[in-house]
């Protein structure tokens, strides 16, 4: 969660720079402003599904329920939703609980649980989907097609840019 909600101006920007040795201005104020629309669109999502009782994580391991039928461990659930195990053996309990996944012994190896979705767990997907999808499509409404493709173009670059500054090869 980005938590900075007063943005330094360009002016307060550039007296730092001097003073600790920025060397791209323009940079740190275009990321302090993605970062700070970033957090505004992760807060009103979470907003959102918490209206219909979910969480990201709950919402996310229905998505990945539904598109694997067959189910999935709860290693390949926290990995498709980049939480912990323990963590995502929290959160299925909650949701068995809720009556929204089943646990179920794997076949192939005793010691693990195959997750799947339950025909409430459906029944989530299908008030909570069609919302979500109008909250998106209001929220990308604001944006020009060729925007969104813009947008889209740039946000591809993120992922290999901060594995470049994670990999050793960069600073950061």
């Amino acid at each position: 969660m980005f938590e900075l909600k007063d943005l330094p101006s360009r002016d307060t920007l550039a007296r730092f720079a001097d003073e600790y040795g920025n060397p791209d201005v323009e940079g740190l104020h275009t990321w302090l402003t993605w970062a700070s629309a970033t957090n505004q669109m992760l807060s009103a999502f979470d907003e959102n599904l918490a209206r219909h009782g979910l969480s990201q994580t709950n919402f996310f391991v229905l998505l990945l329920l539904k598109r694997n039928p067959e189910g999935l461990t709860v290693g390949a659930l926290a990995e498709g939703v980049s939480v912990a195990s323990q963590t995502m053996t929290r959160a299925v309990a909650k949701m068995e609980a809720n009556g929204l996944c089943s646990k179920h012994e794997d076949p192939l190896d005793g010691r693990l649980w195959i997750v799947r979705l339950t025909p409430e767990g459906e029944a989530a997907l299908a008030r909570v989907l069609p919302r979500h999808y109008e909250w998106v499509a209001e929220l990308m409404s604001a944006f020009t097609e060729k925007e969104r493709a813009s947008l889209a173009k740039l946000m591809v670059k993120v992922g290999p840019a901060l594995a470049l500054r994670t990999s050793g090869n960069g600073t950061g």
